[in-house]
């Protein structure tokens, strides 16, 4: 287990030797998220080009646009309610 302080503005540094263990490079993209009482769970998330992307979540049929907000809304409101506990 790693101790770091936490920075001005919630900044924190994520030690060198994690950073070149996970393969960590400046810009990447982590997601965080609250998992128990006063502990976070950090996820390294994969960087995609725009092929890779096209070519990992291709679109199959056309996309309606209302329902689509909904969906992605209730998803939301979901990971919201899991996250806060409710």
């Amino acid at each position: 287990m790693k101790l770091i302080r936490m920075r001005k503005r919630g900044r924190l540094t994520i030690p060198r030797d994690l950073r070149q263990e996970l393969g960590l490079h400046e810009g990447e993209t982590l997601a965080i998220r609250v998992t128990a009482d006063r502990h976070l769970d950090l996820e390294v998330l994969p960087s995609l080009t725009a092929d890779q992307l096209c070519t990992t979540f291709p679109i199959t049929e056309p996309i309606d646009d209302e329902s689509w907000h909904r969906d992605m809304a209730a998803a939301m409101a979901k990971e919201r309610s899991l996250s806060s506990g409710a």
